[in-house]
């Protein structure tokens, strides 16, 4: 029998509107028929929104809460006071064992501090980290950190490395994902010591089969698909994601222009129609917009806080996967093997 899980859902403290989150789940659980969901937000708004979703309704129960962490709440102010918010209701439900994830489109530091100070991180595992999947000329990577750690330290690294590959190997039915490392340059004599360092060590495990290391990849290279993971520090990969969504932004106002600048252009659209909203779906970052927190003992995973009801779906979808996969226990094997 198929087991059924349970997703927590925050849905206070972003610009993310009430009915994009019950759309999206209702999305999601048409196609996986075992999920089931709490919802922690304002329980009259929730209640009006989900009458449409009759199937969500049966499979969803509603926790009213009156409290939210905001987008410019301290740390300090949030472990002091903020723990009848949603978000930190939401998690503790995991931490109580009522429920299996967390879904929140709320403060990204509040999400990680909380989860850090309930969750815990897994055993082997310094700090956890951001992770996203990225599409590529060949199909999708993986790349972490984005943004949970922004000190480089070679720990972090090797850490990332072996959160990303585990996480590559369930989500792209891949055994042994290549792993590149993010540097300012291919050759061995580039980058900062601490890069050198880590893939001094990467390159050891590699060599014992523990991981497919790949070397030095540089920036271009993440979009060309040249391995399956792409291993940097918080602090660069968050400037990545964010001139990554800049780009795809830029490419669809000036692939919109063009399309609209004349008569045979919009001819030209209408017959490329469909083949054009394949590539912008596939570029559009409000769909590829979760963070999944990865090396956390239960699974946690951050959508941006305007997402539209596909990026609800997506990240729902990705989340009952990672389930279904027991990933945290695949993790934590292939954690206890390097570790030894």
């Amino acid at each position: 029998m198929t087991k059924s899980f349970t997703l927590s859902i925050d849905t206070l403290g972003s610009e993310t509107k009430i009915n994009d989150v019950l759309k999206g789940l209702n999305q999601s659980l048409l196609r996986n028929i075992n999920y089931k969901f709490q919802l922690y937000g304002d329980e009259k708004l929730i209640k009006r929104n989900i009458d449409k979703y009759k199937r969500l309704i049966t499979s969803s129960e509603i926790i009213d809460c009156d409290s939210y962490i905001s987008m410019n709440d301290k740390p300090s102010e949030i472990l002091k006071n903020k723990q009848s918010s949603s978000m930190y209701l939401a998690i503790k439900s995991v931490q109580d064992g009522f429920s299996d994830s967390v879904l929140s489109f709320g403060n990204t530091g509040a999400l990680m501090t909380l989860s850090l100070l309930n969750l815990k991180t897994m055993d082997g595992i310094k700090r956890p980290a951001i992770a996203s999947i990225w599409p590529n000329m060949k199909g999708d990577s993986i790349v972490l950190d984005l943004g949970a750690n922004t000190k480089l330290d070679k720990r972090y690294l090797i850490d990332n490395a072996v959160l990303g590959a585990c996480l590559a190997s369930i989500l792209f039915k891949i055994e042994k994902p290549s792993i590149g490392l993010l540097n300012v340059g291919v050759e061995d004599n580039k980058g900062r010591d601490e890069i050198k360092a880590a893939s001094d060590e990467l390159k050891n495990l590699s060599k014992n089969s523990m991981i497919k290391y790949y070397g030095y990849v540089e920036g271009n290279d993440i979009s060309l698909g040249r391995t399956n993971v792409i291993v940097t520090d918080g602090f660069t990969g968050n400037i990545s994601l964010k001139t990554a969504e800049g780009t795809a932004k830029l490419f669809q106002s000036h692939l919109r222009d063009a399309f609209n600048s004349s008569l045979l252009s919009k001819l030209g659209f209408f017959l490329s129609s469909l083949a054009m909203k394949s590539v912008k779906d596939r570029l559009d970052p409000r769909v590829h917009n979760c963070g999944i927190l990865m090396g956390l003992k239960a699974l946690v995973v951050k959508c941006h806080g305007q997402s539209e009801y596909r990026g609800v779906s997506y990240a729902s979808d990705i989340i009952y996967s990672l389930l279904e996969n027991n990933v945290n226990e695949k993790i934590q094997g292939y954690v206890d093997r390097i570790r030894v």
